[in-house]
């Protein structure tokens, strides 16, 4: 049986941070996004909780956590849009379709209380969060900004009776081999228009900075 808490408490929102770093611990290729910004999801001064509510969920069987996903009512998105929309995030889960449908139903119950009528997903509080399901690549590095997740994910979500909404394109861009003029050029650009300017760090902390 599986157990779903709200991660209401200190410890609880500690588990919720951990575990998809648990998850996948030693996986070469999961990249995880700095824990000190997802810290900022509990805290009172959050920079979306003006526009947004949110609400977080354990999974729990067997006394082990099992599972993770938070539900995101974004008021501004559902305004402009004329939804009645809630995202789900930072969905994190076992391969246990038990485990996926009872935190999709803890999100989909919440969404009900709200009086929503769609959850949708994986989606941030806004476009500038990782967004969307992997579903090529497992064997590719994330780059900080992208979600990763295991190749399980899609299956877990489909068979919950999601549907995917749209397909997003991520590609490399590699420098030339050869230097490029035009490439410099367009560069030197940029840089100037927006007065952006190559910035030194000492160490780690001023590089955070």
């Amino acid at each position: 049986m599986v157990e779903i808490k709200e991660a209401t408490t200190k410890k609880l929102q500690k588990d919720f941070l951990d575990f998809p770093l648990k998850l996948y611990k030693g996986n070469p290729y999961f990249v995880p996004p700095l824990y000190v910004d997802e810290l900022k999801m509990f805290k009172p001064g959050f920079i979306y909780n003006d526009t947004c509510e949110s609400v977080f969920y354990n999974a729990y069987k067997d006394g082990l956590m099992v599972g993770r996903i938070s539900g995101i009512l974004q008021k501004a998105s559902n305004e402009k849009r004329n939804e009645k929309r809630i995202r789900f995030t930072r969905f994190d889960s076992v391969d246990d379709q038990e485990v996926a449908d009872a935190l999709f139903d803890a999100v989909e119950a919440w969404a009900k209380s709200l009086g929503m009528d769609t959850v949708c997903g994986p989606l941030g509080y806004s476009d500038l969060e990782r967004e969307g399901l992997l579903v090529e690549g497992f064997d590719q590095l994330s780059t900080f900004e992208e979600q990763y997740n295991a190749e399980y994910y899609g299956k877990l979500i489909e068979n919950h009776g999601y549907k995917k909404e749209v397909d997003w394109i991520e590609s490399k861009v590699y420098l030339p081999d050869e230097p490029d003029e035009k490439l410099f050029r367009v560069t030197d650009e940029i840089m100037k228009r927006y007065k952006l300017h190559i910035g030194e760090a000492k160490n780690v902390n001023d590089f955070l900075k």
